[in-house]
Order: C-alpha cells, then sequence, then structure tokens
C-alpha cells in the first residue's frame, strides 16, 4: 500500500505551486502567496513556509529551467505545468532540503493526471543524475551567473562598476535581517519599546532610535503587528525618512507612497501634526496604503491617486519625498522574478522615468525646503546619472551631507549622498540623497 504524504507538506506544495504560476504572469511572490492563501482559508497556515519555496525557486530559475529543458528538449509546456516543473526541480535537485521521498509523494499529489507521466519522467532524471556541470569553455560572467542565479550581464555590470570581490558578495547576499519600527502613533506618543513587548527584549536589538533588528521570529508579534503597535521597515527605508528630518507641522509631498511605509514613519516623526499628501499612480496600491495608515494611526496624511511624473499641483512643500518606481536591484533577495526581467534597456527606461519624477518634485519644492530622493536599486544610471543631471539642470539646488554614519559615501563625486549593501549594511540596496533649494536672499 502507498504511503500518503503529509496533508500540510501537500498544502504548502499546492500553495507555492498557485503562487509560482501567479508569478510567472507578472505578480510579486509575496502578493502571489498572499492571494492564493486568502482565497483558501485551509492554506493560510502554509504562507510563511510556501512563501520562501516560491522565493528560493524563483531564485534558482535560470538553473531549474536548464534542468528542464534537457530532460524535455524542444518541448514547450503551459505556465500551469512549468510551475509545478520547476518547483519539483527545485526539491530534487541537491540542496539543503532532506527527505526527499516525502517530497515525491507530495508531488504526485499535487499533480494532474495529464501532468503525472512528465512528472515521473522529470523526477527519475533528478533524482538517478548528479547535477549538471557547467561547460568548461563557458565565459566567466556566464558561469558566475549560473552559480550564483544571476544573468550574465548583470554580473558583467557588477564586476564593472563594483569590482569583482565586491561584486561577487553584492550577487550571493546573505540573508538580511527584518527590522520593526515601535510606533509613538499607537504608544503614547513614545519610541521606546511598549510593554506589552518588552517580554521581547532579547529578541529586538535597537539599531536606532525606535527602530530595532529583529533576531527572533515575526510570528510571535503578529497580534502586536495587528494592533498597530510597530510597522516592519527595512533600515535603509527608515534611514531615508530620517535623512529628511520632518518636523511636526510641516506640509509635506510622498511620491510613489503606496503601501505606506514612509507616509508612516513621516507622520510619526511629525507626531501626527502638520499635512502629508500622499501620490500614487494605483488605486490597488493606495488600497493597501489607506490600510497600512489606517493600522498604524495617520491622520495627517491624504491619498491622491495620479502621476507622479505630471500632477499639475498648485502649492509647494517644505519635503518633498521621491521614492520612484526602480529596477530592485537592491531587494532581489527578496524579490528574486524581477532579476530575469533585468536589462541595460530596463534601467535606461527608469532611469528617465526617475529623472522626470524629479524634474517634477523641483517645481513643489518651496525655497528652502528640501527633496529626499531615494531608490532600492544599485545601478549608477538610476541613482549617481539621475542626481547629475538634475543638478546640472538646477543651479538653485544643492545636496547636503546625511547619515554620515550609516552606508558608505555616493560614487562618482556624490559623497553627500549615501549607499547601501546588503552584503555590507545588513539592509535593501539603497541609494539615499538629499538636495535643498536654495533660499533667494
Amino acid at each position: 500500500m502507498q504511503e500518503m504524504p503529509d496533508s500540510k507538506l501537500v498544502e504548502r506544495l499546492r500553495l507555492a505551486r498557485e503562487a509560482l504560476l501567479l508569478v510567472s504572469e507578472g505578480r510579486s511572490e509575496r502578493s502571489a502567496v498572499s492571494r492564493i492563501a486568502s482565497a483558501d482559508p485551509p492554506l493560510r497556515h502554509e504562507k510563511s513556509s510556501a512563501l520562501k519555496l516560491v522565493i528560493d525557486t524563483v531564485s534558482r530559475l535560470d538553473a531549474l529551467n536548464r534542468a528542464v529543458l534537457t530532460i524535455f528538449p524542444g518541448e514547450k509546456f503551459d505556465r500551469t505545468s512549468l510551475a509545478l516543473f520547476h518547483l519539483t526541480a527545485y526539491l530534487m535537485l541537491p540542496n539543503d532540503i532532506d527527505e526527499k521521498a516525502d517530497f515525491v509523494r507530495a508531488l504526485r499529489r499535487i499533480s494532474s493526471e495529464r501532468e503525472s507521466p512528465k512528472l515521473e519522467q522529470l523526477l527519475g532524471f533528478l533524482i538517478a543524475r548528479a547535477p549538471l556541470d557547467n561547460p568548461s569553455d563557458m565565459p566567466e560572467t556566464e558561469r558566475v551567473g549560473l552559480d550564483t542565479h544571476n544573468p550574465p550581464w548583470w554580473v558583467s555590470y557588477c564586476f564593472y562598476h563594483f569590482g569583482r570581490e565586491t561584486g561577487l558578495k553584492i550577487l550571493s547576499p546573505t540573508a538580511r535581517p527584518r527590522y520593526v519600527r515601535v510606533n509613538s502613533l499607537r504608544n503614547r506618543g513614545r519610541i521606546g519599546l511598549p510593554l506589552e513587548l518588552r517580554k521581547y527584549s532579547s529578541q529586538l536589538v535597537e539599531a536606532d532610535s525606535g527602530t530595532h533588528l529583529l533576531t527572533g521570529s515575526p510570528s510571535v508579534l503578529a497580534k502586536y503587528f495587528e494592533i498597530g503597535l510597530f510597522q516592519v521597515q527595512d533600515f535603509a527605508s527608515y534611514l531615508s525618512v530620517k535623512a529628511a528630518d520632518p518636523t511636526p507641522g510641516e506640509n509635506v509631498l510622498d511620491l510613489c507612497a503606496a503601501p505606506g511605509g514612509k507616509t508612516a514613519t513621516l507622520a510619526q516623526m511629525m507626531k501626527n501634526r502638520g499635512r502629508i499628501t500622499s501620490v500614487d499612480y494605483s488605486r490597488t496600491r493606495m488600497a493597501s496604503w489607506r490600510t497600512e495608515t489606517g493600522r498604524l494611526g495617520v491622520k495627517i496624511a491624504s491619498p491622491l491617486i495620479g502621476d507622479a511624473s505630471n500632477l499639475g499641483l498648485a502649492q509647494q512643500f517644505d519635503l518633498v519625498i521621491v521614492d520612484p518606481p526602480c529596477t530592485g536591484t537592491g531587494i532581489l533577495d527578496r524579490n528574486p522574478r524581477m532579476k530575469w526581467h533585468l536589462s541595460p534597456k530596463l534601467v535606461q527606461k527608469f532611469s528617465l522615468l526617475q529623472f522626470s519624477m524629479l524634474e517634477e518634485s523641483a517645481r513643489y519644492t518651496r525655497p528652502g525646503g528640501r527633496i529626499i530622493y531615494c531608490t532600492c536599486s544599485l545601478t549608477l544610471e538610476e541613482n549617481e546619472f539621475v542626481l547629475s543631471r538634475f543638478l546640472s539642470a538646477h543651479a538653485d539646488f544643492e545636496t547636503r551631507p546625511i547619515l554620515e554614519e550609516y552606508g558608505s559615501p555616493g560614487l562618482l563625486g556624490q559623497s553627500n549622498c549615501r549607499r547601501f549593501y546588503p552584503h555590507r549594511d545588513r539592509t535593501a540596496g539603497y541609494f539615499i540623497a538629499r538636495l535643498e533649494r536654495i533660499a533667494q536672499a
């Protein structure tokens, strides 16, 4: 009699497989898992494990695709079957996952009758064969690309701009920690740990005022998250708001504001006094913004759905936050799908969009006011090049030194700006610049 697989494992793999299908259609890993789980309540308790499976699978799509194409040369599969075969290849290829027999039984359970013959062929090949070797005459960028699971052009880019040693570290970053911020708006105006969280103080290492590195499992804080006692925010993202130095009573424009992390941090630093206009182009993303800012008790922010490169507003602001769309090369570890769409053409496309948003933001910055420009990208084209072009066209703006105790100076002479690297700073890869409009005499 055939042994039955563990039901939880079956649910986890089914959730991962369905999420991988959504990722192949353009959704992020996290939103794909959340969408499937929310539509099927029994799967919700497997969200965390399934998300890790999805991220790990998507991270290695180049090697997994290569294995599938080697076994089925010339065959074309629909996205539904490919999601299953990619997941199978990840689980069966040599890695740190043990007890493959359990996974084999579970994979058979989540496959259809139509897919079953190909699945058995794939399983037989992967279990019996050694891993595929790279050809000895393969160019170094391609070899490193396969070893680190990155597109060869991105390998070349990192080697050229950051040097081979640093480039390899960028291409293979270690897992970066998660950070949580105490929400003063739900903590009587205080940034110290509330009484409810002090029993977890051994798992919360202070990184900056009110911001803590989480060394334990996020699940222990779930109920406190729901009532808004803290927010999850990467340390570099928090530092971009700290560099802006918002103060109570100011009038702030927050561009590309969804899903609301920076808006909430601004409101906390402003003590819910003043005004924040939060702009994003997407109604769906602004729905998430409303949920997040409501959870965190933000009362001074107003949503505006609009194009951040062509707003048409009739006022000026003390502070403008420009956090534009980017290639995300600083967060590929948690959003690996993005790296398989990367190209020099895409970098240039984002660079043009970012410059247009920065240009637009200048129109709404009062004399003596400031702009914070930040991205979660490591490319020079999206950071220093955009800034240099802007400063050449706007003699009334200057960069100011910021965050000198954190990160590294910007490149190409932009030493007032700060860069953050995942392998070095234990944050997302990030760029932050503060531009001030010179007040007229």
